[in-house]
């Protein structure tokens, strides 16, 4: 859509209600960049409900190669399939604390999301010109956590959370966290996703399953640098020692591996004294519309003439897989080396092999002992 167009179309809210707008655009409001290069975001007006929006969607054909449309697809379906799910874990209204999503339309050929207008500024932008007030500070921390919490109730892995998608309004906005083009459902097979040191080592070296904490290492980092100043992305170690409040807060919070961090409602237990009522998870009533976007994506891929990423399929039953291990708590690297995977595949097919030998002496014995003593 260029800045005089308006489009005229139905879509669905994400209580699967149908609705139409009519979007005009509104140049004059100032958006931030999608992550990624191939999607569009701009300021509209639906001059049906009255409301300014956000509207995402993929920029037309290009020139661009087949395997990157394909991933702006899957990118433009993460921010939808995480509005949806946010939207009905908290029975249709999503807290302050995340972006919104009005409704999407899931089209192969032409899809978009409609989203509430973002609130503050993203924190990079913020901490550019100055440090969070003292005053901010405290809500600063309890906003991001509640953030944490819902989605962790939602079952969404956020996956990108830092400076850039973590937004702050010092006129009593508080926090909110948006830009959700690479998140995920907890439990699917991790992917390479995000850099660091944002991302936790398990996610940049797709080892096990996504896991909510994963997003608790990353808002762990953008607290840090929030309320001390401190330039995370410089690399090094973080000086927790240097403040040691702070450090009780996160404790854990850098943990060799995700089942041993502390959750979100743990976290703003630390802060708020309790965590808010929920329904814990989505249920399994989402699970036919869940079916029905992934087969409209499958559609999407296929009419791009790209496979589907590694990761991207049913979700699994059974504890996650172990992963590999991370510095020690309370000073994580935030630029060390990613685990060695192969190393850790070649000693979980030794740990097969002597585990089928044991197996076999063990049935050898029993049938010794058979024989001998009927």
């Amino acid at each position: 859509m260029n800045e005089h167009s308006a489009v005229e179309a139905a879509y669905l809210t994400p209580r699967r209600e149908s609705a139409r707008c009519r979007l005009v655009p509104a140049p004059d409001r100032a958006v931030d960049a999608p992550a990624h290069p191939l999607l569009d975001l701009v300021a509209v007006h639906d001059e049906v409900s009255g409301r300014d929006l956000l509207r995402l969607s993929v920029r037309p054909l290009g020139g661009e190669r087949v395997q990157d449309r394909a991933r702006a697809f899957a990118a433009l379906d993460n921010e939808i399939l995480a509005g949806v799910r946010l939207a009905r874990a908290s029975s249709g209204s999503p807290p302050v604390e995340l972006s919104r999503l009005v409704g999407y339309r899931d089209d192969p050929a032409e899809p978009f999301a409609l989203l509430e207008p973002y609130r503050g500024e993203p924190l990079d932008a913020v901490l550019g010109r100055r440090l969070l007030f003292e005053e901010e500070r405290a809500a600063f921390r309890e906003g991001l956590f509640r953030a944490l919490f819902w989605l962790q109730a939602g079952e969404v892995v956020h996956r990108d959370i830092r400076p850039g998608t973590v937004r702050w309004d010092g006129g009593g906005g508080g926090v909110q966290v948006c830009g959700f083009t690479s998140a995920t459902v907890a439990g699917v097979a991790r992917e390479s996703v995000g850099v660091g040191p944002w991302a936790s080592h398990e996610q940049r070296a797709a080892v096990g399953r996504c896991d909510p904490r994963d997003d608790v290492w990353s808002a762990g980092l953008v607290l840090f640098q929030a309320l001390t100043g401190h330039d995370v992305s410089g690399g090094g170690f973080l000086p927790l020692a240097g403040h040691p409040g702070l450090a009780a807060q996160l404790e854990g919070v850098f943990a060799r591996e995700a089942e041993e961090r502390p959750g979100a409602g743990e976290l703003l237990a630390r802060v708020a004294g309790a965590a808010p009522p929920h329904r814990t998870g989505v249920g399994d009533h989402l699970r036919q519309g869940r079916t029905r976007f992934r087969e409209n994506r499958e559609r999407k891929r296929l009419a791009a003439g790209t496979a589907p990423p590694d990761g991207d399929g049913p979700v699994p039953d059974g504890p996650p897989p172990r992963a590999s291990a991370a510095p020690s708590p309370g000073a994580p690297p935030l630029q060390g080396p990613a685990p060695d995977v192969e190393a850790v595949r070649r000693a979980g097919r030794s740990g097969y092999v002597g585990l089928a030998l044991l197996l076999a002496l063990m049935v050898a014995a029993s049938v010794a002992l058979f024989l001998r003593f009927g």
